[in-house]
């Protein structure tokens, strides 16, 4: 007799549920249960709520890049409707918060978190605000900054109502000089942003970094909030000071009809000297309320030292530094030689001592300046870039070749050299007009480019003005040595001493330890040189590089010893700084080191922390430098002006 058919449910998840739960037991599938519900809950009141604020700050993200954009292309109406844009996201993102999170404030460690996305929303509402009054106090010289302002021109017989979105088609000369003499009434109307960006500063200061990751999704989130807070509550610092430097620009400038004139300091930095390279170009120019004069003087660099020659002046010359009588085989000291400090303004004062010497001579060439420019060979490159080649005596300059023809006319004897400081000469006119005479629409670039030279310190500034000067020295400027600084120094300065352009091809890389050793603090700064072989294009300029090098630390520095030198250790000071030096020799295809031991005074650490401050070299263009302590070893990577490394001891 067949048994009857026993129905069994089928084996899909209800089995499979069945099945678990008769592994996990009922204790098991309870404890399951109440995860499963605890993540439906966190989904639906945390989750969900943090995905929708997602929404809200990719789009704050997205105008405010916008927004970046329009002002770098100085499209004024554009960057307006942005910012119009990013305050409507910051409330959509306060509304959304308050919506879907405003339960937080009842729990005090979600509290702190919704604390500050009102901070910050607050401070991105000031710093809209501040970009509007910008724009208002701009607006007038839209014309002159270059600057699309939307705005309806008046129609006339011969054409219609265009829209007027681009600056006028003048010269940048004539541009920069409407600019330069608003500066003033820029600076007497900036008081409202400031106010915006102080009391942004203001808000972010009550956020507590240590709350936050060092990084969220690869942003540095903690580092970000820090220098956020660090440069808006140093803003009342710098305010006066960008106010004062609106006023003082235009007088440098000659506005009001006392010109100015200035010396352009070509320094070569295939030959690198204390201040960036070999001085081997002058030239001087007069501005007249902003506008370039015609009056320009060119002088090889040996031009000074010539007319001095005629005088019997030995007498009253600086004293040759021993390093420099040894390796460079000179009896006296010379301007071409002058930039021996590594501080620029001590270096120009030295030369200008030469020029003052020269100047009863012949007062025709040697005429009082205001100021010296220092330029090198990455400037050339890059101007060149921007405003197109330039053609002398029958021959095209551009940005790829103007280094290696320029080192190629250098590189001849000197009786075949009769036209070199005319070319030099020649070339440097050329360039400064089409600067001061490009269209107006270049006038975006070369600001952006000017700027990005001085802050990667391929430019840099020394005026007769004091207040002028006192203005550049503090904002790291004029190439000083930099003084005082938090913590820990250290300024790896090199001065090549063989004549030559070998620079062109030693990459240097510096490495620094600091341990402490009982009650002392040691440090050691190992100065690490490939020679590279060059292409034969250079083989004119391939010979032994020569390298005094000081290292400059805080004053009270003891050295311990010195390995890898071919000159015996020595040591000096300078504005406030302790120096040891020593010197290294290498040819193509070789690689040396020469590392300084010392030890540095117990004040470079306050409250447990450790502070390195590391200073870049002028006309330097990319370094990298690596600091280890505690056993940690992180990169600096000296670009743009100096490095700061900072660690908690353990």
């Amino acid at each position: 007799m067949n048994q009857p058919k026993i129905w069994k449910p089928a084996q899909g998840n209800g089995g499979k549920f069945k099945s678990i739960g008769k592994r996990l037991g009922i204790g098991g599938s309870i404890v399951l249960g109440v995860v499963l519900i605890l993540f439906m809950i966190s989904y639906l009141v945390l989750i969900r709520p943090v995905l929708a604020l997602r929404g809200d700050v990719a789009a704050i993200q997205k105008h405010t890049a916008a927004a970046q954009v329009a002002l770098k292309e100085r499209d004024l109406v554009a960057f307006t409707d942005n910012l119009d844009k990013v305050e409507s996201d910051l409330k959509d993102l306060r509304k959304t918060r308050d919506n879907k999170l405003g339960w937080t404030k009842s729990f005090p460690k979600l509290k702190i978190y919704y604390s500050d996305s009102e901070y910050f929303i607050q401070a991105g509402l000031h710093a809209v605000e501040a970009g509007r009054k910008f724009a208002v106090i701009v607006e007038p010289f839209s014309d002159a900054l270059g600057l699309k302002t939307g705005k309806i021109v008046e129609a006339t017989e011969s054409e219609p109502l265009i829209e007027d979105t681009e600056a006028s088609e003048s010269g940048l000369m004539e541009a920069f000089s409407a600019w330069i003499s608003a500066m003033p009434l820029v600076a007497e109307n900036s008081d409202p942003i400031i106010d915006e960006l102080s009391k942004m500063g203001a808000v972010l200061s009550k956020v507590d970094a240590a709350n936050y990751p060092e990084e969220f999704q690869g942003f540095p989130l903690k580092q970000t909030i820090l220098s956020s807070q660090n440069t808006l509550t140093k803003l009342n610092d710098y305010a006066p000071d960008i106010k004062r430097a609106l006023v003082l620009f235009p007088d440098l400038l000659g506005v009001g009809g006392v010109e100015k004139r200035y010396m352009i300091i070509m320094q070569n930095d295939k030959e690198i000297r204390a201040t960036g390279g070999f001085w081997t170009y002058l030239a001087t120019f007069k501005v007249n309320n902003g506008l370039l004069s015609s009056d320009f003087s060119s002088y090889n660099s040996y031009y000074v030292d010539t007319v001095l020659d005629a005088i019997d002046a030995y007498h009253t010359f600086p004293k040759v530094p021993p390093t420099y009588e040894k390796h460079l085989k000179v009896e006296r000291m010379f301007a071409r030689d002058a930039n021996v400090s590594p501080d620029l303004p001590t270096s120009v004062d030295q030369f200008m001592y030469f020029w003052d010497l020269a100047k009863p001579l012949n007062p025709a060439q040697f005429k009082d300046i205001d100021g010296a420019i220092v330029i090198d060979t990455k400037v050339l490159e890059e101007l060149l870039e921007i405003t197109g080649p330039a053609t002398v005596n029958g021959f095209t300059y551009t940005k790829d070749n103007v280094v290696l023809e320029l080192e190629k006319l250098a590189s001849l004897a000197l009786a075949e050299q009769v036209n070199r400081k005319k070319v030099l000469g020649d070339l440097m006119e050329e360039m400064l007009i089409n600067v001061f005479e490009s269209d107006k629409n270049l006038w975006p670039k070369l600001v952006d480019k000017g700027v990005d030279l001085l802050l990667r310190k391929h430019v840099a500034a020394v005026v007769f003005d004091p207040e002028a000067q006192a203005l550049l020295d503090k904002h790291n400027f004029s190439g000083r040595i930099v003084d005082p600084v938090e913590g820990d120094y250290v300024f790896v300065n090199q001065t090549n001493l063989g004549g030559d352009k070998t620079n062109w091809f030693v990459n240097k890389t510096v490495d620094h330890k600091m341990v402490q050793e009982g009650d002392k603090i040691k440090r050691t700064v190992t100065i690490n040189y490939t020679y590279t072989q060059p292409g034969a294009e250079f083989a004119p300029f391939v010979k032994r590089f020569r390298d005094w090098v000081r290292v400059y630390t805080p004053k009270d520095s003891t050295l311990i010893k010195l390995t890898g030198s071919e000159d015996p250790a020595g040591e000096g000071e300078e504005r406030n700084k302790k120096y040891f030096h020593g010197f290294i020799t290498l040819g193509p295809g070789e690689s040396k080191s020469m590392t300084f031991e010392y030890y540095v005074p117990n004040s470079v650490i306050q409250n447990g922390v450790y502070n390195l401050y590391i200073q870049k070299q002028l006309a330097i263009d990319t370094e990298k430098h690596t600091v280890t302590v505690d056993g940690e070893t992180k990169e600096v990577i000296l670009n743009k002006l100096d490095g700061k490394y900072s660690k908690k001891l353990k």
